[in-house]
C-alpha cells in the first residue's frame, strides 16, 4: 500500500482551488458587479457591503477558533480545569500546541483558553503567557483561573451556555474588555471521550479590521477610472486571501490530525475518519489494534532512537500491509490501529499474517532480541458495528495475544468473551 492508504488521502487532494486556476468569467462577473455598484450608488452599497464583510470577517474567526480548537489536547486541557491538578509543566504540555498555531497566525491577537466558573469566564491557558510565542505584539498575559472582566455587556447572556451546548460563538460586533477592542470567537474543547471541557477563544482587534476597511474608504471617494482599479483590485485581492487564509487552515488541520513521527493519523484523526465510514453503513467492518512488544524494552536497551526508527518501522510495514481504502493510526506510544470497512475476518487475518511476517526481523548485532508486534482483530457486521464497540473487542483480543507470548495474533471470540 502506498503512503495515501492511511485514511487521510482525501486530505492530500486540493481542498480548495489555486487562485491562479480562477475561471475569468467568474472574475469578470464579480469586478463588472462591483464596478457597477461603486458608480452607480455610493453610499447605500457601502453599508451593505461594509454589513457583509463583518460576516465574512465572524466566519472567518469562527473558523479560526475551530481549528484553534482542534490543536488542544482535550484530555490535558480537562485536568487543568481542576485547580488541584495543575503544575507548570501540565499547563506549558497543555499550551504548547496552541503556542505554535498563535506563531503561525500573525493576524490572531490573543488565543487563550477559558471555562465557565459561577455563571463567569475565567481563563485557563494563555499563549500570551509563553516565551516561545513568536509575535511582534506586546500581549498581556492572562494568569491561570484570572477572572475575565469585560467592558461592555455580553451580547447574549446565554453564551457560556450555548458554546457548552457545542455551538461556536462569535460576538456580533467589537467588543470592549480590559485587554482591548475585539472581536472573539469562541468553540468548544472535547476530550478525548467526547466530554466538554471548556472552550478556546481566539481575538482579532479592530485595527485588523479598520486596516481591511480602509481599501474601500477610497473607492467612496474615488473617480470613475479610480472605481474601475479598485473594482479590479478587489477582485484579485479578496481571491487571493481567501485562498490563503483557506489554505492555511487546510495545512493546520491536517496537522492537527496526523501523528507527528510516523505521518500516520493520530488518534483524533482516527476517530473522525472511523465514525464517518461507520455511516455509510458497509456490510462488515475490522478493527485490528497492532502494539510493539515490549518499546519500553527497546529503549532501555537499544535507545530512544531505535525505539523511535522500529516505530517508524511498524507503521511502514502496515502502511504496505493495508487495502488503499483501510483507515490507519498511531493510537499512543507503542499503538497503531487499522479501520477496515467492508472486511471479513479472512481479509482481517491475512492483513495481520502480512503484518507479522514483515515486521519481525533479527538483528544483526549479537545479542540482540527480536523486535515483534502482537495483534488483536475484532470483525463485526456494519449493522452492530460501533466503533467503542469494535476497539474493546480488539484490545481484549491483543491482551490475549500478549498473554500468549506476543509475536502472534488473536482474533476476538464472542462466545469465549461471554463465558469468561
Amino acid at each position: 500500500m502506498d503512503e495515501d492508504n492511511d485514511g487521510g488521502s482525501v486530505l492530500k487532494e486540493p481542498m480548495f482551488r489555486d487562485f491562479r486556476k480562477i475561471s475569468p468569467r467568474m472574475f469578470w462577473l464579480v469586478t463588472l458587479a462591483s464596478l457597477v455598484v461603486l458608480l452607480v450608488v455610493v453610499a447605500v452599497p457601502q453599508l451593505l457591503s461594509k454589513n457583509a464583510r463583518m460576516q465574512v470577517l465572524r466566519s472567518h474567526v469562527a473558523e479560526i477558533a475551530q481549528i484553534a480548537a482542534s490543536v488542544v489536547d482535550g484530555d490535558l486541557h480537562r485536568q487543568l480545569l481542576d485547580p488541584a491538578n495543575y503544575t507548570p509543566e501540565l499547563y506549558e504540555r497543555t499550551v504548547a500546541p496552541l503556542v505554535r498555531f498563535h506563531s503561525a497566525a500573525p493576524e490572531i491577537f490573543y488565543v487563550y483558553t477559558m471555562m465557565e466558573r459561577g455563571g463567569k469566564s475565567v481563563f485557563v491557558v494563555d499563549t500570551a503567557a509563553s516565551s516561545d510565542l513568536k509575535t511582534s505584539r506586546k500581549l498581556r498575559p492572562s494568569a491561570y483561573m484570572e477572572p475575565f472582566e469585560t467592558i461592555d455587556v455580553d451580547p447574549d447572556p446565554d453564551y457560556l451556555q450555548r458554546i457548552a451546548a457545542g455551538e461556536t460563538y462569535v460576538y456580533p460586533k467589537f467588543q470592549r474588555d480590559v485587554y482591548g477592542t475585539f472581536l472573539s470567537g469562541h468553540t468548544p474543547i472535547y476530550d478525548s471521550q467526547g466530554r466538554y471541557s471548556g472552550f478556546v477563544g481566539v481575538d482579532f482587534d479592530i485595527k485588523y479590521y479598520l486596516d481591511q476597511e480602509s481599501s474601500f474608504h477610497a473607492i467612496f471617494y474615488g473617480s470613475m477610472v479610480g472605481a474601475v482599479l479598485i473594482a479590479l483590485l478587489i477582485g484579485y485581492l479578496v481571491a487571493r486571501y481567501h485562498y490563503h487564509v483557506q489554505d492555511r487552515i487546510e495545512e493546520q488541520y491536517r496537522i492537527s490530525i496526523r501523528d507527528e513521527l510516523t505521518q500516520l493519523l493520530n488518534r483524533r484523526g482516527a476517530l473522525r475518519f472511523s465514525r464517518e465510514a461507520l455511516e455509510a453503513r458497509a456490510s462488515s467492518y475490522a478493527v485490528i489494534l497492532v502494539d510493539i512488544d515490549d518499546l519500553k524494552g527497546i529503549n532501555d536497551i537499544y535507545g530512544h532512537a531505535a525505539g523511535d526508527e522500529f516505530i517508524v518501522k511498524v507503521a511502514d510495514t502496515i502502511r504496505h500491509s493495508v487495502r488503499e481504502k483501510d483507515i490507519c493510526a498511531r493510537m499512543g506510544g507503542d499503538e497503531f490501529l487499522i479501520f477496515a470497512t467492508g472486511c471479513d475476518l479472512d481479509a482481517a487475518t491475512e492483513i495481520a499474517r502480512r503484518i507479522l511476517g514483515k515486521v519481525f526481523a533479527q538483528d544483526d548485532h549479537a545479542g540482540r532480541s527480536h523486535f515483534g508486534v502482537s495483534i488483536g482483530i475484532c470483525v463485526a457486521p456494519g449493522a452492530e458495528a460501533n466503533f467503542e464497540m469494535l476497539y474493546r473487542q480488539a484490545d481484549e483480543a491483543l491482551y490475549k495475544a500478549k498473554s500468549a507470548g506476543r509475536n502472534r495474533f488473536v482474533i476476538f471470540d464472542p462466545v469465549i468473551a461471554a463465558t469468561g
